[in-house]
């Protein structure tokens, strides 16, 4: 079976951190100043996109016509709650 894929890339460039929260799953992963991270999204019906909503201090993506999704950062996949601890000691 074959996957449709997707992907889109933040940077964060504010001086705070920035909080990615992936909906509908209500997955979050946090980028210190000056990091970036790579979202991936799969779909078995077609090819999924991204709504993006902007707050202050996170951004909420939601994967429209995913099945599933990951997230990686310089090649490495990462698990929800990336660097939350290091937010919340800010």
């Amino acid at each position: 079976m074959s996957f449709y894929r997707s992907k889109i890339s933040f940077n964060n460039q504010r001086n705070i951190p920035l909080v990615i929260v992936i909906e509908p799953w209500g997955e979050d992963y946090s980028l210190m100043p000056g990091e970036q991270l790579e979202l991936l999204a799969y779909g078995r019906n077609g090819t999924p996109w991204f709504h993006v909503v902007e707050w202050d201090d996170s951004s909420q993506v939601y994967c429209e016509d995913a099945d599933s999704f990951k997230v990686v950062q310089q090649n490495v996949e990462l698990k929800c709650g990336h660097n939350r601890q290091e937010v919340w000691d800010g």
